[in-house]
């Protein structure tokens, strides 16, 4: 595994204005899923939520399907496939100021990629047939080089964001009116933006 520090920093492709301002709003809204599946997880994994006395699933099990779902998420996030959106191209076009920052938020996702798109292809959306593959997928994510960097690369990116959302309207002025466009204003990632505008 890449140690943090090594790999790819920076943008993948240049994107005009229209474009980033557009994928932004797509990354905030799948960050916005992001941080529910974070909450999700820690309130099961902490017991901070109760789950009915009828469940036919444990706190813990469930917490391992919620662990699923937001690695298998955040792999997209760290697609380098021209189809998708690669999370930090649109940051670096509209927040040029913060470009360390940026770099240093994408450092652990860049570290961790390999592990991140074998475990979404082995064990999350893409589960293979290949026990062997499902099962060294999920291990290579717990072990000890990839994991604290992941955990605390996943901090550090929704913690990015949130700055980053306190002066999109700033860094983006026509946001309010895009987001109008792609009729997306009335979702909860964005009422900040429709409290302000």
């Amino acid at each position: 595994m890449q140690k943090p520090g090594a790999g790819w920093f920076g943008a993948r492709k240049t994107l005009s204005r229209t474009e980033a301002t557009e994928q932004y709003v797509i990354l905030r809204m799948r960050v916005d899923e992001l941080k529910r599946l974070d909450y999700l997880l820690k309130g099961l994994k902490y017991d901070r939520i109760t789950l009915p006395v009828d469940s036919p699933f444990s706190s813990r099990e469930l917490a391992d399907v919620v662990r699923t779902c937001l690695f298998g998420w955040l792999a997209t996030l760290t697609d380098r496939d021209n189809r998708a959106i690669y999370a930090f191209d649109c940051l670096f076009s509209l927040f040029q100021h913060r470009k360390l920052e940026i770099i240093n938020a994408q450092a652990p996702f860049e570290a961790c990629h390999n592990e991140l798109q074998q475990f979404r292809n082995n064990a999350a959306f893409h589960s293979r047939a290949v026990v062997d593959a499902h099962i060294s997928a999920r291990k290579k994510l717990r072990d000890d080089d990839v994991f604290p960097v992941l955990s605390s690369g996943i901090s550090a990116f929704l913690q990015l964001m949130e700055r980053l959302a306190g002066e999109e309207l700033k860094a983006i002025p026509e946001l309010p009116e895009t987001l109008q466009q792609m009729r997306v204003s009335h979702l909860p990632a964005f009422k900040q933006v429709s409290a302000a505008a």
